[in-house]
C-alpha cells in the first residue's frame, strides 16, 4: 500500500463557524477537493479525510446541553438534531469529493465507535481499511456516538485522526485550518501575532501555556485542546497546520511543496 496521509478540513474552513451560521462553504469544499484530486493523481498515496462539525455539532451541543452526556428528552432530541446536522454536512463534504473525481466513502462515527466517559474504547476500522486497499478514501468526521456511562458524548474530528494515525499508520497528517498555522496570540485579532514555527516536545508545555482556546463556540477546547490531544494521540506521526483557505495550499502540503504553517513532531 502507499504512504498514507489523513488530511482535516476544519470546521472554519468548511463551515460559517466564525458567524455561528449553519451553512456549508461550498465552493470551498469544491475546490480543496480539486487540489486534493491533483495531488492525489501526481504523488499517488492512501488517503483518509477528515472534517470538523463547526456549528452543525459544537452549535448544538452548547444549544442542548449535552457535552457532559445526554440523559432528559431535550438532550435526547439535542443528540437526534445533531447526528442528523453533521451528517447533512458530511454527505455535502463526500458528494463534491466525489465530483472532483475522488473515490470518497462516508464513514459515521455514530455506527462504528464506542467511547466510555468520552474516550475511543471501541473503533471498527475494517470497513475503513478495506476502502483503503482498494484505493478508496474514507470520509469521517466529529460526531455524537454512544458512551457507555454518558450515553452518547462528543467525538471530535481530532479524536478521530489520533486513533487512525496510530491503527493504520499514518506517515503524515494535514490540518488545514483558517490561519497559517499555530500562533502565540490570536492573528485575527493581533496582525503581529507571532507564528510558532515547530512544536515537539521540547517547547510543546511552554507552547500549550501561549495558545488560547477557540474564539468561536468550540466544544472540544479550541486550539489548546486540539494540542492537547495531538500530544496523546499523535506520537511519532509528523503534523503540519496551515491555511486551508489560501488556494492551493492543500496541493502543495500534499505533494511536499513548503506551506507556511507549524509543523507538529511529538
Amino acid at each position: 500500500m502507499h504512504d498514507l496521509y489523513i488530511i482535516k478540513l476544519g470546521g472554519s474552513v468548511i463551515t460559517e463557524k466564525e458567524g455561528n451560521r449553519f451553512e456549508v462553504k461550498r465552493e470551498a469544499i469544491a475546490r480543496i477537493s480539486a487540489e486534493v484530486k491533483r495531488a492525489l493523481d501526481e504523488k499517488g498515496f492512501s488517503l483518509v479525510v477528515v472534517h470538523g462539525a463547526g456549528p452543525f455539532g459544537h452549535t448544538n451541543v452548547k444549544e442542548y446541553g449535552i457535552n457532559d452526556g445526554v440523559f432528559d428528552e431535550r438532550q435526547k432530541e439535542g443528540y437526534e438534531k445533531t447526528v442528523k446536522d453533521c451528517l447533512f454536512l458530511d454527505s455535502a463534504v463526500v458528494g463534491k469529493l466525489r465530483k472532483a473525481g475522488v473515490e470518497a466513502i462516508g464513514f459515521d462515527p455514530n455506527r462504528i465507535v464506542k467511547q466510555d466517559e468520552r474516550k475511543i474504547v471501541e473503533f471498527e476500522t475494517e470497513g475503513i481499511e478495506k476502502s483503503l486497499e482498494e484505493e478508496k478514501v474514507p470520509v469521517l468526521f466529529g460526531q455524537m456516538v454512544p458512551d457507555k456511562k454518558l450515553n452518547f458524548s462528543v467525538l471530535s474530528g481530532d479524536s478521530v485522526i489520533g486513533f487512525l494515525a496510530k491503527r493504520l499508520g499514518a506517515k503524515k497528517v494535514f490540518l488545514g485550518t483558517d490561519v497559517a498555522g499555530i500562533f502565540e496570540e490570536d492573528p485575527k485579532k493581533n496582525p503581529d501575532a507571532k507564528r510558532i514555527e515547530v512544536i515537539d516536545n521540547a517547547n510543546f508545555e511552554e507552547i500549550v501555556k501561549v495558545v488560547g482556546g477557540a474564539g468561536t463556540v468550540d466544544v472540544t477546547g479550541g486550539m489548546k485542546g486540539k494540542l492537547e490531544k495531538m500530544k496523546a494521540m499523535l506520537e511519532g506521526t509528523t503534523a503540519v497546520v496551515f491555511d486551508a483557505n489560501k488556494e492551493g495550499n492543500f496541493y502543495k502540503a500534499l505533494v511536499g511543496e513548503k506551506v507556511e504553517g507549524t509543523e507538529i513532531r511529538l
